[in-house]
């Protein structure tokens, strides 16, 4: 072990990540895409109003599109997807590790936080922005503790990694925010984090812009489906009901992709129990090291924890079904399950300390805690056991991309069919994914947004999608229904079921390309939409947040970084504990 103390324990943490990345992941990063659910890459994505979220859609995928978007100019896009998640690992570990002062710790904390069933079943269900969020926890925490010691030049880096992490769009931004706000704020009436949590708040609106605008803003708002409070709630993935699947960080929404081990009552047992151990043998020690942040990290935590399993509980289920319907902003909190991510976070801290206290007993026993998430979870390693697979686009893709941009007239939009949301594709081993047609295009493309689920199906928001959808279902004439809608072609994705018997519309439209599994049909009279899209505003207030908080850090000057290095060789807190660090 001579080795491992020469290891910092940042960058132990981040070679845990490392090698977990490469394990999890595997034979997933030969060249291709991983297309899983909604995990969408696709070669050359366009620059679209979807992308900026000013095409009056729902902002879900903004501005962590643009990002893609943007990277993919660089980079092919199936690189950037594999660079991504491989970020999320990497980046994960090393946050993680440098919260702790030794590599036991460290290296237990990484493996715990990076290994577990909230990164599986994110990862299968293709939530790869919400993991990169995940990612950035550690970071916030740590930062915002240095605010809360005082440390020179912290708030600015608190600042832009908060900025940098609303690139990953609004589900890690809103969770980071709320951890960095939760660790500022408590106790409750320290007035001297006044100015902090002013600033925090402040750069958390900006950064949340480029979604925020254009969701407040939308025609008509945001219409809400009471049903998908219950659908969205989290579920039991493991025979110890929610309570118990949330607190082992799983029990997400769809079974589709709980891991099949965890179905096992010895694996979910031991999982249970090790995590209640952890957490009573490592957070004293949490306690002693950060003071009262530790207690914040647990008030935090506790409040994530709540969060996830309130739309299941009796009682508590009608109240978050009134929140995420009728109260604006609401519906972020309607996938529960996503929010128990700070809970992992203390997870791992006190099961890197608790590690570090049973190594006093049994020093090389205790670094095989660091297995522990490996043995009890294996269907995570090796591409999540083949679930990820590369998949190639066939060419006809390509070819249908150059003649719809050479057709295309500013204005005019695209719908496809079959009109359903999701698809299964014979060259991606028949996975579901989520249809990669509105990022493919450099066009409006209209899907029906209508999510069908076991328990029913939850309703879109898209207004043009649902008055097209009760056209097919009534047997109404179409070509009048798309040409009010202003498109001016329909894609037909002839690989894919038809249950609804939607292509039986597409006899009254002329055929005007067609190749493999592709046809195109034109839409005659459908004239453009001359409003024109709404300005990028929310985009620019969110790239000044990042401008301003990267000349901020820059602003602290070398002087500031140098006392950081020296607190950090030093840690002294000024709350009480023993150090900075844990």
């Amino acid at each position: 072990m001579r080795m491992a103390r020469r290891v910092t324990p940042g960058v132990a943490g981040l070679l845990v990540g490392g090698l977990l990345g490469l394990l999890t992941l595997g034979p997933a990063l030969r060249p291709g895409y991983l297309l899983s659910y909604d995990m969408v890459f696709v070669p050359d994505q366009p620059l679209t109003a979807m992308t900026l979220g000013t095409d009056g859609s729902v902002p879900r995928a903004v501005p962590n599109d643009l990002v893609v978007v943007l990277a993919s100019h660089l980079l092919p896009g199936d690189v950037v997807q594999k660079i991504l998640l491989l970020a999320v690992f990497v980046l994960g570990g090393w946050g993680v590790g440098r919260l702790l002062d030794r590599p036991l710790p460290a290296t237990v904390a990484a493996s715990v936080y990076l290994w577990n069933a909230y990164v599986l079943e994110r990862l299968v269900i293709g939530h790869w922005a919400f993991l990169l969020g995940y990612a950035a926890l550690p970071w916030v925490l740590g930062f915002a503790r240095d605010v809360r010691d005082a440390r020179p030049g912290a708030l600015p880096r608190l600042a832009l990694t908060l900025a940098v992490t609303g690139l990953t769009g609004s589900t890690g931004l809103v969770i980071a925010g709320a951890l960095a706000m939760v660790v500022l704020a408590w106790p409750p009436g320290v007035r001297r984090r006044g100015r902090a949590l002013a600033v925090t708040a402040l750069v958390v609106l900006g950064a949340a812009s480029p979604w925020l605008i254009p969701a407040l803003t939308r025609p008509g708002g945001l219409p809400t489906d009471p049903a998908g409070a219950a659908a969205f709630a989290s579920r039991a993935d493991t025979p110890l009901g929610v309570v118990g699947s949330v607190a082992t960080l799983g029990g997400i929404w769809n079974s589709a992709v709980w891991p099949a081990e965890r179905a096992n009552v010895v694996v979910a047992t031991v999982t249970l129990v090790l995590v209640v151990v952890c957490l009573g043998t490592g957070f004293p020690s949490l306690r002693r090291a950060w003071g009262s942040t530790a207690t914040a990290v647990l008030a935090a935590a506790a409040a994530a924890f709540l969060l996830s399993i309130a739309a299941s509980m009796p009682l508590l289920d009608v109240a978050m079904r009134h929140l995420i319907t009728d109260v604006p902003g609401g519906g972020l909190l309607r996938d529960g399950q996503k929010l128990v991510a700070p809970a992992g976070l203390l997870v791992a801290l006190c099961a890197g300390l608790a590690a570090e206290r049973a190594a006093r007993h049994a020093r090389e026993g205790a670094w095989l805690l660091a297995f522990a998430p490996l043995v009890l979870l294996p269907s995570l390693a090796w591409g999540v056991h083949d679930r990820l697979t590369p998949a190639d686009y066939p060419p006809e893709w390509q070819a249908m991309r150059d003649v719809v941009s050479a057709r295309l007239v500013p204005g005019e939009s695209v719908a496809v069919l079959p009109f359903t949301l999701y698809r299964r594709f014979s060259w991606n081993d028949d996975g579901v994914v989520l249809d990669p047609m509105p990022r493919w295009l450099d066009a409006p493309v209209i899907v029906n947004d209508d999510l069908p689920l076991s328990s029913g199906t939850v309703r879109g928001e898209d207004g043009s999608a649902a008055r097209i959808r009760a056209v097919l279902r009534d047997g109404g004439p179409l070509r009048p229904a798309l040409a009010a809608e202003h498109v001016a072609y329909v894609v037909d994705e002839r690989d894919q079921p038809d249950p609804d018997g939607d292509r039986g519309a597409l006899t009254a439209l002329p055929i005007v390309w067609q190749r493999g599994s592709l046809a195109l049909y034109a839409v005659p009279g459908a004239k453009p939409d001359t409003e024109g899209d709404p300005p990028a505003v929310g985009v620019a207030i969110g790239l000044l947040t990042l401008l301003a908080a990267s000349g901020a850090v820059a602003l602290s000057g070398r002087g500031g970084a140098a006392s950081m290095r020296r607190l950090q060789r030093h840690p002294e807190t000024k709350e009480g504990g023993h150090g900075g660090r844990a």
